[in-house]
């Protein structure tokens, strides 16, 4: 799947920085929010975020959660189902409950992972938790239209479920430890006709042993006919048991509402923003109309990185396509790349937006990935060498805003 906007916020360590990147497109930043949880102990009942339910916990790694991906969609017989099956057959609404799931990615027994997870820093990749979480908003979409809650059994309707988007991973925790086992967990939060939300979240222990929230993510998952991509495959309602899981569908209920609205034209006080922005980069030209930049400042264009990438099979996911968490990887670690040359130090990523795939990638392929530091804030910059970014040019103006508008978005959530 190709991403058309993949969209980053990264944020100097030890502070927030305000450098947004965007291949193509634009970013985001985020809160950082330690959240206690009950010490790791498979033995314990887990609370399903957003709601009261608590069920037992279960931690089974990423590996044989990936594997019981493929097999299920291995045993699907698409041509056991008529037109009319697609069409009418019942489909029974599910609960939150219904698709909570629980695995482990075991850092701390398992020493090839461990290396297969290894930042530079000697921290753990985030690159590699992307595509962990990708395969678990499958997984989780999967259990939620299977027949009996479980993979091992058949889906209800013949369908192929794929990532249509991200809509937000925030990163509460700067650094993940690479020696000690991750907690992945995730439910499907919101049911539409053929799409659902599906939120996850990330947890480790601390040095105490207490259960530390790292990240949370809400991914869209599209159902489609296995025979016809084209083609739409109805998925199962989700209904509410508590008012707590009333609240949390209600929300992604209206996320889903303003999904159309992506290209937002700028408003009156932000083309205000740009006029007096260029007003006082000619002021400083005493002979011409040419805009002139002080040595704190940079142009957009200047600030580009790009990586060109070969797809080979290796990258193939279960429908032969080139895996979406692969290229939100290599996304993701081009913005990180950038955003460190760019601040000469380390930096730390808090957020990620509007991540969308909008066609699918062949084995084959040649990918290009551009980035540019898009926007920057120098109230949350720790280091006063970053330069502020400057658009040059008007279609560098608008992913200046888009920029400007995503970080201050994100900054209240911080602040709230």
């Amino acid at each position: 799947m190709l991403a058309r906007r993949i969209c980053t916020r990264l944020l100097q360590a030890r502070g927030l920085s305000g450098i947004k990147w965007s291949t193509t497109a634009t970013p985001s930043i985020l809160q950082k929010c330690n959240t206690p949880m009950a010490k790791k102990d498979s033995r314990q009942v887990h609370a399903i975020p957003g709601t009261s339910t608590v069920v037992p916990e279960q931690e089974i790694s990423i590996a044989t959660m990936v594997s019981s991906i493929y097999d299920h969609v291995k045993r699907c017989r698409p041509e056991d189902f008529t037109e009319e099956d697609k069409k009418k057959k019942p489909l029974e609404p599910r609960t939150i409950t219904n698709s909570y799931r629980k695995f482990v990615i075991p850092l701390s027994t398992d020493i090839e992972k461990q290396k297969e997870y290894l930042s530079a820093m000697g921290n753990v990749r985030i690159g590699k938790i992307l595509e962990d979480l990708d395969h678990m908003a499958v997984h989780v979409a999967y259990i939620h239209n299977s027949e009996n809650g479980s993979l091992e059994g058949p889906m209800t309707l013949p369908r192929t479920i794929v990532t249509a988007s991200v809509k937000r991973i925030d990163f509460h925790k700067e650094d993940i430890h690479s020696s000690r086992d991750i907690i992945i967990d995730g439910q499907v939060t919101y049911a539409g006709t053929s799409s659902m939300q599906i939120s996850i979240r990330l947890f480790q222990n601390d040095e105490n042993g207490n259960m530390v929230h790292i990240l949370k993510a809400d991914f869209i998952m599209v159902s489609r006919d296995p025979l016809d991509g084209t083609k739409k495959v109805r998925v199962h309602g989700l209904v509410a048991k508590t008012p707590d899981e009333a609240e949390t569908i209600n929300q992604a209920k209206e996320h889903f509402k303003t999904m159309s609205n992506k290209n937002e034209e700028p408003t009156n006080d932000e083309f205000r923003l740009i006029h007096r922005m260029y007003n006082k980069l000619i002021g400083r030209n005493m002979v011409n109309d040419i805009p002139v930049l002080t040595n704190s400042e940079i142009w957009m264009h200047k600030t580009k990185l790009s990586v060109t990438e070969i797809c080979f099979p290796e990258y193939q996911n279960m429908y032969g396509k080139i895996f979406g968490g692969f290229l939100m990887r290599k996304a993701l670690e081009l913005a990180y790349t950038n955003a460190k040359m760019y601040c000469k130090g380390r930096v730390a990523i808090r957020s990620m937006d509007h991540i969308e795939f909008a066609k699918a990638v062949e084995i084959g392929h040649v990918l290009h990935f551009d980035s540019f530091v898009t926007y920057t804030d120098g109230k949350y910059i720790q280091n006063p060498d970053v330069l502020t970014v400057v658009p040059k040019h008007y279609v560098h103006a608008t992913t200046y805003l888009e920029g400007r508008r995503l970080l201050n978005n994100t900054l209240k959530r911080i602040i709230n």
